[in-house]
Order: structure tokens, then C-alpha cells, then sequence
């Protein structure tokens, strides 16, 4: 039978009065259909009431009050500590044991390192590819082809919080170099009240000044200590996506809402001048009911200030390129999830199951992503169960997911974080973002809630092993991401207090280093009989301490890669053939490409990028791990011990 769309209106869980059609509707819970129990109508009520995640119909969050959602969120917080606490008692009393879980860690985080590694080669090679294509061709073909299904409208939230003005001109002014942004783009200053007057005559001063730029621009002003909500991007992005449905409602009411594209981005985001077509073509070319669950996202690329940060600083800034360029490129074992800058359909993110993003959660790119994943799957569930009341002639549903993430190899280029008060300034700075980076880890409890709540309901058998896979292996990447690896790294670093690290001392003391200074020997040979003497667990560690890799060898040169296309404007080409040869002025995002395009390098300039790139990851690889993962995870877990999901909002610094 066809797939069969279910759509409510503020029913409970429990409440059967459905609707159906057998083809892909604008969800009325939007707010933009007639008749009354609208989320539009009703979002007074909906302001500040807390996480009513998963829509009206359902309410899945680990704010509320209950054994189960208070389980799910310390259960990474349990699960981190108990791994930390085998590593730590095992170092102390049983070395044996030690080392053979800290060789199992080793392998996982190798296995995982290569994958990243070759999956971003690929991820690399699909960008130059992309790059070289006209977009914005291949959509006014399409769109004159079949004008009546093919129109679009882009709406662009960018929320922020006492930014530095000058930035967000240039980032409204790349969103303007994007083709047809006049006819089609309407833009979203989404402020906090908390800024005071000056961010409303911030905002003035951009409109005035960018307004020409687009179809419209618009700025809200989220008011400040709401019951229920945590200050942060995701509660200010559901406020601006409120009011931008309120203002656009005449107009929405008219279209299709798969053709409708939210793109939610940071402040300082400068999104490729083809994104917006190529995402646009790319959804155009899918069926309604796909790309009504589709998620796009391009590579996020922290690279424009890449050069006048500290070591430290690029070392986790090369990690998150190869991390979220190999998760785009390869999503066979483990999906893609939404990261910083992303866009998906106003008919996804209007439907019942999700009705926007939630206000009592900080980052909102993970968790949205998840959200509209269990959307899918309880949609499919609540039908079942309709059609098991209401007929029993009808074969059920199998629950299966829809929602995937769609790569748009078109990069993204933003600041990493730089305080003017220096490198240890930056140091700390980015050591405070990091703390914010690692509350991700309560993303492992939400989706075990949203598990654990659908099991309950529909019964572990009526899920597919195909979802069961799928869900574990959401839970599996997130754990990996934010436990395994860390673990291994305080594994690295017992090892070094409680075994090598007296071994070098005693070495030292018996005059190890005189005799090797002053030995007949090599120093080759001396290295290879220390080798030898090692057991198999122990020359994984020192491999591991070493950086002894073929594997990281491979992402650094890939990174490198990567960069030096960048800096030379490669993924650029198209744009900078297309404004000489056209008439009009010079693109308004040439100032802020001209902060990071520098054009073509010369070999001495690429071989002190490769050798900056590879000390950055070999020398500074596990001081970034211990100091911006390690340990802000471990005060994120205690965090969610002591006080649940209630994280406090930490601004990442940007350089002026």
C-alpha cells in the first residue's frame, strides 16, 4: 500500500482521531491551514512552556519530571564514569587488565580514525567536484521546465547574541551574493532582548543597509527568562521561526511547504554562493514526500581566522573538518547528523511530531536532527495504530526511518574562537566553547528516552532490525564521539603517570640516557631492542602515544588538501568566471572571501601549510583531546548529575 502521512492537532498519545491522505500534505499543525487547534494560533501558550519536543501530540524531554527521563539523562554521565572508573582502578591494581582495555580503546579510536580518514577523502574529492557546477543553472532549467512545481521560497534564521555588527554585515551580504536571494531569500535577524536597545539598533542599521540584498529582511527580539526556556540558540532559533511564520503566514498559506527551505546558520557562517540552488535543485529533484524528510547540510569549514589562533586551537579545527566532512561523505555505518549551519523543509519542521525547535536546550543542531528522526517513526507508529482500531482488513506499516541527512558539497567557512586578549585569552576562550560543545553528550540520553518511549509503545517487535540498527547506531557514534575516544585518552595518559611514565624516571636516574649517548650502538638499534621488550598492549600505547600512524598521517594530508583549495579559492572558481564576465558590480561577499581566499600558492607556501598541519595534529593531537574534549565532557557529565539538562549558555568568542 502507499505510505500513509498522519497529521494531528494537539491530540495526546493516546487520542485516535486522525486524519490520513495517501500522498504528502503541508502539515496543519504549521499554523498555515484553516481551522482552529493550529500551533500558529496557539503558540502564545507555547512560549516558554519548556521542551514539548516532539510536537503537541507528544512530550519527550529530559527536563521532564519522571524515573525515566531522569535515568536517560544521567545515563551517559553513568556510563562515562564507569568506563573512566575500570580504566582508573584497573591502572592501580591490575596492570594486565589496564592494558588490555586500553589496547581494545586504542583499536575502536583507530578504527574510527580510519574511517574518518578515508570517508573525507572522499568527502574532498566531492567538493572540488561540486564546486565546478553551475547550480543556479540547473535550477532556472528545471523551474523553466515545470514553472507551477518547481517555485521556491528560502527563509534564513540566523540567531545571535551580542555579535560583532561588522560580521554580520558581511554574513548578510554573502546570503545576498547567493543568485535569485532577491526574488526569493527572506532573511531572519533573530536577536535576544537580553542585548538591550543596542541590539535593536544593531539590528536597524543592518536592515537599512542589506535590505536591497533580499526578498525581505526581518529581525525578532526574543524576550529574555521565559518560563521554561534555557537562553541559547535553539530557543532563540524557535522564537525567530515563530514569528517569521506569523509574518509569512499569508504568503505560506499559498505554497507547497516541501518548497519552502529553513536554513539555520551562525552569526559568522559565509555559506557558498551556489548553496542555496544546489540544496534548492537537489530537493526539486526528489518526490514530495522525500524530500518533505530530508535534512541538508554542506561541510562546515572553521577556517577563517585559521592562522591567528593558537596550536591547540587549529589541531581541533582540522578534527572537526575531517569529522563532519567524512560523516557526509559516508553514512553507510553511521548517519550524518545537522552541525552548526543546516536546512531542512518547513513542512518538517512544522509537522506535529517536531513543531519546531525546543527552548530548553542549548544547541539545537544535534537535537533537531534527532527529533525529526523519531518524528518519522512515531508518525509510522500512531498509523498503526489507527489502522489496527479502525480496520482490520489493512496490513500495518513497517516503521522504517525517513528523515537523512543531505550532503551539499558547497563548503561553509566560519571563525574559530579568538579572544583580542591574546593566546592564552584564545586558549581559555576556546576552552569555554569546548565546555559547551561537550554538553552534547545529553544527546545520547535524549535519543535513548525517544527509544525507550517508542519500544514501550509500539512493542520491541514491530520495529524492523533495520531501525533497531539504525537508532543503535545514532547511540553508537554519539558514544563513540564523546566517551570512547575520551576514555582512551585518559587511558593514554594513566599509562603515562602509572607505568611509563616511572619507567623513563628510572631509566633516567640509572644513567639510561648517558649510555645511550655514549653507546656504540645506534640509536636505531638501541629503539628496536626497547621495542621488542614490549608486550603487543604496550607497543599499542606507545604507538598511540607517538602518534605512530599511517592513518593520522592520512587525515592531516587530507585536511592539507582540503585547505589549500580553500585558501586558493578553489571551490570559488565558478563565482569569481561568473562576476567577470557579468556586468553588475562585484559580488557583496568578496570582503569577507578576501579574509581566507588569498589565490594560488606557491610550493614553499604549501609545504609550510603540510608541516604546519601535521606538527599541529602529531604534536598538539592529544593535548587538544585531553584539554577541549577530555575534561569538558567530564564536567558536562557531572553536570547532568548534579543538576539534569540545565546547562548554562557559554558565547563563543569571536575575533573583532
Amino acid at each position: 500500500m502507499a505510505r500513509t502521512t498522519l497529521h494531528r492537532r494537539g491530540h495526546s498519545a493516546d487520542d485516535d482521531s486522525t486524519r490520513f491522505s495517501d500522498r504528502p500534505r503541508a502539515p496543519s499543525s504549521s499554523g498555515l491551514s484553516k481551522g482552529g487547534g493550529s500551533t500558529l494560533q496557539k503558540s502564545s501558550n507555547r512560549a516558554g512552556m519548556g521542551d514539548l519536543s516532539a510536537g503537541p501530540r507528544r512530550c519527550n524531554s529530559l527536563s521532564e519530571k519522571g524515573l525515566l527521563p531522569r535515568l536517560c539523562c544521567v545515563a551517559p554521565a553513568l556510563n562515562l564514569f564507569f568506563f573512566y572508573g575500570v580504566v582508573l582502578v584497573s591502572s592501580l591494581t591490575c596492570s594486565s587488565l589496564f592494558y588490555a582495555l586500553t589496547a581494545t580503546l586504542t583499536f575502536i579510536t583507530m578504527l574510527w580514525i580510519s574511517n574518518l580518514a578515508f570517508s573525507s577523502a572522499i568527502g574532498a574529492f566531492r567538493m572540488r567536484q561540486t564546486s565546478q557546477i553551475d547550480w543556479h543553472s540547473k535550477l532556472e532549467d528545471l523551474q523553466k521546465s515545470d514553472p507551477t512545481n518547481t517555485d521556491v521560497m528560502q527563509i534564513v534564521i540566523l540567531p545571535n547574541y551580542r555579535e560583532n555588527e561588522q560580521m554580520l554585515k558581511q554574513t548578510l551580504e554573502n546570503l545576498g551574493s547567493a543568485p535569485a536571494a532577491r526574488e526569493t531569500m527572506h532573511v531572519v535577524l533573530a536577536m535576544e532582548a537580553r542585548e538591550g536597545p543596542v541590539g535593536r539598533e544593531k539590528a536597524d542599521r543592518l536592515i537599512a543597509e542589506t535590505s536591497h540584498l533580499f526578498a525581505d529582511v526581518m529581525f525578532t527580539s526574543h524576550p529574555d527568562k521565559l518560563p521554561g526556556e534555557v537562553p541559547g540558540k535553539s530557543s532563540n532559533t524557535q522564537w525567530g521561526y515563530r514569528e517569521a511564520l506569523r509574518k509569512y503566514s499569508p504568503t505560506l498559506q499559498k505554497r507547497d511547504l516541501t518548497r519552502v527551505f529553513l536554513t539555520i546558520g551562525d552569526a559568522d557562517t559565509l555559506w557558498h554562493p551556489q548553496y542555496f540552488s544546489a540544496m534548492a535543485y537537489q530537493g526539486l529533484m526528489m518526490p514530495s514526500e522525500e524530500r518533505f524528510w530530508k535534512m541538508w547540510q554542506p561541510p562546515i569549514l572553521l577556517m577563517r581566522n585559521f592562522w591567528s589562533v593558537p596550536g591547540v586551537t587549529r589541531a581541533s579545527a582540522i578534527a572537526s573538518l575531517i569529522f563532519e566532512l567524512a560523516g557526509l561523505a559516508n553514512q553507510v555505518m553511521f548517519p550524518a547528523f545537522c552541525f552548526s549551519a543546516y536546512s531542512l523543509t518547513l513542512a518538517l519542521a512544522s509537522h506535529p511530531e517536531v513543531d519546531g525547535w525546543d527552548v530548553d536546550v542549548i544547541a539545537e543542531d544535534h537535537h533537531m536532527f534527532c527529533k525529526c528522526y523519531f518524528a518519522a517513526l512515531w508518525e509510522q507508529h500512531h498509523g498503526n495504530k489507527f489502522l489496527k482500531h479502525h480496520s482490520q482488513e489493512q496490513e500495518c506499516m513497517a516503521i522504517v526511518p525517513h528523515v537523512e541527512v543531505q550532503p551539499v558539497f558547497l563548503p561553509a567557512v566560519s571563525y574559530l574562537v579568538e579572544s583580542s586578549g591574546g593566546y592564552r585569552a584564545s586558549c581559555v576562550a576556546r576552552f569555554q566553547q569546548a565546555r559547551r560543545h561537550m554538553q552534547g553528550v545529553v544527546e545520547l540520553g535524549y535519543t535513548l528516552l525517544q527509544y525507550s518511549r517508542l519500544v514501550r509503545q509500539a512493542g520491541f517487535s514491530e520495529l524492523p532490525f533495520r531501525t533497531h540498527t539504525a537508532i543503535w547506531s545514532i547511540m553508537f557514534k554519539m558514544q563513540t564521539l564523546h566517551i570512547t575516544s575520551t576514555c582512551q585518552c585518559f587511558a593514554l595518559i594513566m599509562a603515562a603517570v602509572t607505568s611509563l611514565g616511572p619507567g623513563i624516571v628510572q631509566w633516567l636516574w640509572s644513567g639510561g640516557l648517558f649510555a645511550a649517548l655514549t653507546s656504540t650502538q645506534s640509536f636505531v638499534t638501541l629503539a628496536f631492542d626497547g621495542w621488542t621488550a614490549l608486550d603487543l598492549a604496550q607497543q599499542a600505547l606507545a604507538a598511540s602515544f607517538g602518534q605512530i600512524s599511517g592513518v593520522v598521517g592520512l587525515y592531516s594530508f587530507i585536511a592539507f588538501l582540503v585547505m589549500v583549495d580553500l585558501f586558493e579559492g578553489r571551490y570559488y572558481c565558478l563565482e569569481a568566471i561568473k562576476s567577470k564576465e557579468s556586468t553588475a558590480k562585484t559580488s557583496p561577499n568578496s570582503e569577507a572571501l578576501n579574509s581566507f581566499v588569498v589565490g594560488p600558492l606557491g610550493w614553499l607556501q604549501r609545504t609550510w601549510i603540510f608541516v604546519r598541519v601535521i606538527s599541529d595534529t602529531a604534536l598538539v593531537g592529544y593535548t587538544t583531546m585531553a584539554v577541549y574534549c577530555m575534561i569538558p565532557v567530564v564536567l558536562a557529565s557531572w553536570s547532568l548529575i548534579r543538576r539534569g539538562a540545565e546547562f548554562e549558555y557559554i558565547v563563543a568568542v569571536k575575533p573583532e
